[in-house]
């Protein structure tokens, strides 16, 4: 995993992301007013947009590998740094979780990116969130 990375144009998830699938392009939004998260905004006027942060700012001890398959779907051809990001769940008693078990994967270089979904992951999808 990488450390920050700045993106600047249209990431396309080829398979979309589940329950999203026919929007496949998003752009990445960060601000110092935002930090430390990340805004994922679909391009398409309907599209969706999501909250998300570095999963090691959730969990510091955060790994994961990507197979030969996911590295290909990410187009990655060397030790390319990647952008690894966490769906943030924001709940009605005020509380919000992160998505560990399933991340998204990003390749700056190619601007392709994945949504990792690994059910054997140690992770939970609903980690507590708690950012200071």
């Amino acid at each position: 995993m990488s450390a920050a990375i700045a993106l600047d144009g249209v990431v396309t998830f080829p398979d979309g992301l589940p329950g999203f699938e026919r929007c496949r392009q998003f752009v990445l939004v960060g601000s110092p007013a935002l930090q430390p998260f990340t805004l994922v905004q679909g391009v398409d006027a309907d599209g969706p947009s999501f909250v998300a942060i570095d999963p090691r700012r959730v969990a510091g001890e955060y790994s994961t590998v990507l197979d030969r398959a996911e590295l290909a779907r990410l187009d990655v051809t060397a030790a390319e740094p990647l952008l690894w990001l966490a769906i943030v769940a924001a709940h009605e008693d005020g509380s919000a979780t992160a998505n560990l078990r399933a991340p998204l994967v990003i390749n700056p270089a190619a601007m392709r990116g994945i949504q990792l979904i690994s059910l054997d992951s140690p992770y939970p999808i609903d980690h507590p969130l708690q950012v200071g």
